[in-house]
């Protein structure tokens, strides 16, 4: 199941916007890949914020596998780059993957990325006895 989750504000597990709904859902897939745009103020402390929000909803989020990549990399200048992703590094405490849905660019990484871990990764409780939800796209296994 692939879900696309719009972003998390501050206070989503608590009702905010419409965080703790579409948390309800993620609980269902397997691994999170955590995109982050580098065009924000301040990409690692995007990145906390939605750990924070993963961390405090009920389910069990935050010990899903995650890749973590720097998203829009085609919009900013190299050196504020260069510093979005230092700040991501520090904060995810992993190197991102770097890419560009408007150009392609490092985009088949991060399916290989998925590939690669999405069979090792536990299937929740919800997604083995749940329905599929009308925003979720089944992908094709094997």
């Amino acid at each position: 199941m692939l879900a696309d989750i719009p972003g998390l504000i501050e206070g989503a597990h608590e009702g905010a916007g419409l965080g703790d709904r579409f948390l309800g859902h993620v609980e269902r897939c397997r691994v999170l890949l955590h995109l982050i745009d580098a065009t924000c103020e301040h990409a690692g402390k995007a990145y906390k914020t939605v750990r924070t929000e993963l961390e405090a909803y009920a389910g069990q989020l935050a010990d899903k596998i995650e890749i973590v990549a720097l998203n829009k990399i085609d919009a900013v200048a190299p050196d504020e780059l260069k510093k979005q992703k230092d700040r991501l590094k520090r904060a995810a405490k992993k190197t991102p993957l770097l890419l560009s849905g408007a150009t392609g660019e490092g985009v088949p990484d991060a399916l290989r990325a998925l590939v690669d871990v999405i069979g090792e990764a536990p299937v929740s409780n919800k997604a083995k006895g749940g329905q599929a939800e009308p925003w979720a796209t089944p992908v094709p296994q094997g």
